[in-house]
């Protein structure tokens, strides 16, 4: 009997993607519908062709029950080609499969391969901002200027070129200085929105690569370019500040088909401007439709009044192929609800926050303004709101009718984080069928489900998944509203519940190239990636980074290696790794915080210090709720108060990391050079923080919750700590009381330490602090902080999209359902659903890199019946306290048990 065909096959993990950016791809498949005894695969072939057939590479037959990340040795392909594979697998004792076919094609994988030059539209260069004035207006010379005095319109570019033949196959590559779209003829080439993404500039500048092939004529053709601010010029990050990376505006493009050259970006285009009076990420866009220029971008378009270009050279440094999944528009909400508030005001309610625009329809005189302003709440009586605040955090559109009839809008190069939009000006009465709300995110595969009796919990978990879409768009951001920046330690915190709920690890390595390119030469990772310039600068006056902060660089390759296997994360990030730890462990050992500056170099207590990381700023367990007030100074408190145990906390973490890391890559010298330090490490933390029968000196939630959840206790002590965690929780009314980098870890911890009650209620707990107040108060997303709206629903001056605090998604799938990895990428999977769980019914499903696995129980009758489905080429176990754990081969399940 032959085995199954292997099914979606993939190359860097994309289903035929013609753009793959590395020399040495790495292949993947599913096996098809196991049967008995042949739900594993024993061995596999694989080869590798040119478009003509012939072969480049062959595995010949491999023992081995790879079936993703896997390497083609001495593959090496070249750019800008099309490659056929094909691979069979053999399963148990079965004959081999037949061949499962796919192709693939590689970009241009040399910055020397660019043939062409940058060019400049004419435009005014970009209004450089006051630094640092967080709520200022923007004024010159004392003068305040309106939004088009200080914006600039976005400008248009035409290329014309003539083709004698068509090929068979073309490609177009491009990137910009700002934020671009692409015609060719006048058709929209991509369903892309907001390329080319945002990247450690200058150092990083991804470029897209799209099939031109049927936009292509004989004779005259069109290449049409649309520019705006973007990430480049734009007023980005919590300073709003502009220009961080250039205040002009430029663009590269190659045309080749059938391997020639084409036609490229050169003084031959010419610029205009149309009717984009101004966009900016996060002011939002004004569109004059009075001034739209039809047919601009087409053949035959007469363009002698508009100005030529400057052709500002052909340095291709820094150029990247885009990796992964871009953004797109991924998800619309049609027919919202209509308002009129207590004040009169004409509001759209999508039902959902998000990130992303408005699609508005109107018909109306020429000359007619419509503003649409943007907010994720309203205030406690109903009116509108800005609960986001700051300069340039406008997130308002103006949009001006041309008078033709039936006209729509939609903003090209801004997203807003919003639940609500307040219209004004808008002619006639603005119906349901006028609005679309239009979901942007990065374009990744939704690969989760989780669902239990309780809608409360499913709320949550859908506001986890939401927070995580509208931020995780071309890069991992805090918020869609407010700052839109890469904080490093929420990533770190939530990557493992995001690896539950989509396909991310393409998305998050591409994030990680961003953090090595944005990592100093001395080893230092920035607080935010991409580092932007004002912030670097403004950051810089209180600490260059932070602990918990920069740790990200060990955390994050390791939990993407066990959710997805694939070790290549860990080699990528091995030298980063190793710099932030030789960085950190130098400052411990060369800074000595000065209440010990004056003891002898040889005292006990001083040389202790040398294992510690208590010098620097850091942010600590940051927003523990007990100590946070009105008063703006209060944010730093529990960095204060714990900055010196969480610092040397995640040193701690980080050097152990990094000992497992080079365990797997087999680097035995770094292995026992890390095991050594983390040993000294433990026992001077436990001599500096540790006063004996498990109190800490820093006696607060999260203390305890990171000591214990690191191994940082003594086993003599674990259940005195967690005694004091359990005490300082009830002492707290069953409330958490842990900040930023605790709360991930701790239901963890109370469940690892006898204390799995305490956990369930404080996951059900539905006053603030608590995850389930804030569904209460009608959150769809996340929110920035527990309080985000008071209880008279009033909403505080927050973001209420932050993902961060929705870690806890991860433990609902690991200790509710019980759905877990025994091994890296699931290739072992346990099932260890809590019967014992204050629900009656639970499903969870996770794509694994072998296909989905999922778990579904309930109980009824005195029994539990469990429902399982374990992908092909896998392993996995059932576990239930008090029974024999049970092996489970490929395929579906069905086990009742009784319960206790």
């Amino acid at each position: 009997m032959r085995s199954a065909t292997p099914t979606h096959l993939t190359v860097e993990r994309l289903v035929r993607p013609h753009a793959v950016w590395t020399r040495s791809p790495q292949f993947g498949w599913h096996l098809g519908e196991p049967v008995p005894g042949a739900g594993c695969q024993s061995a596999y072939e694989l080869e590798v062709r040119t478009a003509e057939g012939e072969v480049i590479a062959a595995t010949g037959k491999v023992g081995s029950a790879e079936s993703h990340s896997v390497v083609v040795p001495g593959l090496a392909v070249p750019s800008r080609t099309r490659f056929l594979w094909r691979v069979r697998i053999w399963a148990g004792e079965h004959e081999a499969s037949e061949w499962a076919e796919s192709w693939f094609e590689t970009t241009i994988l040399d910055a020397s391969e660019w043939t062409t030059s940058w060019i400049e539209p004419d435009q005014r260069p970009v209004t450089p901002e006051e630094e640092l004035a967080f709520d200022a207006p923007y004024t010159v010379g004392g003068r305040q200027l309106d939004l088009e005095g200080r914006l600039h319109p976005s400008p248009l570019v035409r290329q014309r070129f003539e083709l004698d033949h068509l090929p068979e196959r073309a490609r177009l590559y491009i990137s910009a200085h700002g934020m671009y779209e692409v015609t060719i003829n006048g058709r929209g080439i991509t369903d892309e929105v907001l390329a080319p993404g945002y990247d450690e500039h200058p150092v990083r500048l991804s470029f897209q690569t799209y099939d031109a092939t049927p936009y292509l004529r004989l004779g005259e053709n069109v290449v049409g370019v649309r520019l705006a601010d973007g990430w480049w010029a734009g007023r980005i990050s919590f300073s709003g500040e502009s220009a961080n990376y250039g205040d002009k505006l430029g663009v590269i493009w190659q045309l080749e088909g059938d391997g020639q050259h084409l036609a490229a970006s050169g003084a031959s285009a010419r610029s205009s401007f149309g009717e984009i009076r101004y966009s900016d990420l996060h002011i939002g866009e004004m569109v004059d439709a009075r001034l739209a220029i039809h047919g601009w971008d087409e053949p035959g378009f007469d363009d002698a009044a508009w100005s030529p270009v400057d052709v500002v050279g052909s340095s291709t440094a820094g150029l990247v192929p885009h990796l992964g999944e871009p953004v797109r528009r991924v998800a619309e909400i049609d027919r919202p609800a209509i308002l009129t508030t207590p004040s009169g005001e004409l509001i759209v309610d999508l039902g959902q926050n998000i990130a992303g625009r408005l699609r508005l329809t109107a018909r109306g005189e020429a000359g007619t303004t419509i503003v649409l302003e943007h907010t994720e709440s309203l205030d406690r009586d109903g009116n509108f709101h800005r609960n986001v605040i700051g300069r340039n955090k406008d997130q308002t559109d103006v949009w001006i009718l041309a008078g033709t009839g039936v006209e729509t809008f939609e903003p090209r190069f801004t997203f807003h984080g919003f639940r609500f939009v307040c219209i004004t000006g808008y002619p006639g009465q603005l119906t349901a069928d006028d609005v679309v709300g239009v979901v942007t995110a990065s374009d990744l595969q939704q690969s989760g489900r989780f669902v239990t009796d309780d809608a409360r919990i499913n709320r949550l978990h859908q506001n986890v998944t939401w927070s995580q879409r509208g931020n995780f768009l071309s890069i991992p951001t805090d918020c869609p509203s407010r700052e839109r920046a890469g904080w490093t330690a929420d990533i770190q915190i939530f990557a493992r519940a995001a690896t539950n709920n989509a396909r991310v690890d393409l998305f998050l390595e591409r994030w990680l190239a961003n953090v090595r390119a944005a990592q100093s030469e001395a080893g230092i990772v920035p607080t935010i990636v991409p580092n932007t310039p004002s912030f670097a600068k403004a950051i810089g006056m209180l600490t260059p980074t932070s602990a918990g902060w920069g740790d990200a660089i060990t955390m994050l390759p390791l939990a993407l290696y066990e959710r997805y296997g694939d070790p290549r994360v860990l080699a990528d990030n091995y030298e980063a790794m190793l710099k932030w730890v030789g960085w950190v462990r130098e400052r411990a050992e060369n800074d000595v915080a000065e209440r010990y500056q004056s003891l002898p170099e040889d005292d006990p207590v001083r040389m202790r210090q040398a294992s510690l990381w208590n010098t620097g700023f850091h942010f600590g367990d940051w927003l523990v709720p007990s100590t946070v007030t009105d008063d703006p100074d209060s944010l730093v408190v529990a960095a204060s108060l714990t900055g010196e145990l969480f610092a040397s906390a995640f040193y701690y973490h980080s050097v152990s990391n990094l000992a497992r890391v080079a365990e797997i890559l087999e680097d035995r010298s770094t292995v026992e050079q890390m095991r050594a330090l983390a040993a000294r490490m433990r026992e001077a933390f436990g001599e500096e923080f540790l006063l004996g029968d498990g109190r800490l000196t820093v006696h607060m939630q999260g203390a305890y919750v990171i000591a214990l959840a690191f191994g940082l206790i003594p086993a003599e002590q674990r259940d005195a700590a967690a005694r004091n965690l359990a005490d300082l929780i009830h002492e707290a009314h069953d409330h958490l009381d842990t900040g930023f980098l605790s709360t991930p870890y701790l239901l963890d911890v109370l469940a690892e330490t006898g204390h799995r009650d305490l956990a369930y209620r404080l996951l059900l707990q539905d006053t603030v602090p608590s995850w389930l107040y804030e569904v209460a108060m009608g959150a769809t997303t996340i929110w920035e902080s527990w309080g985000g709206v008071e209880p008279d629903g009033q909403p505080r001056q927050l973001s209420l999209n932050h993902y961060a605090l929705g870690a806890v998604d991860d433990w609902m799938f690991r200790n509710i359902a019980g759905l877990r990895p025994a091994a890296p990428g699931y290739s072992a999977i346990e099932m260890a659903p809590d019967l014992a769980a204050p629900f009656t019914a639970v499903a969870a499903t996770i794509g694994t890199p072998f296909g989905d696995a999922s778990i579904e129980w309930k109980k009824e009758g005195g029994q539990a019946d469990i429902t399982m489905s374990i992908p092909a080429n896998t392993t996995a176990v059932l576990r239930i306290p008090g029974l024999e754990p049970r092996p489970l081969p490929p395929g579906q399940h069905t086990v009742s048990t009784p319960l206790a």
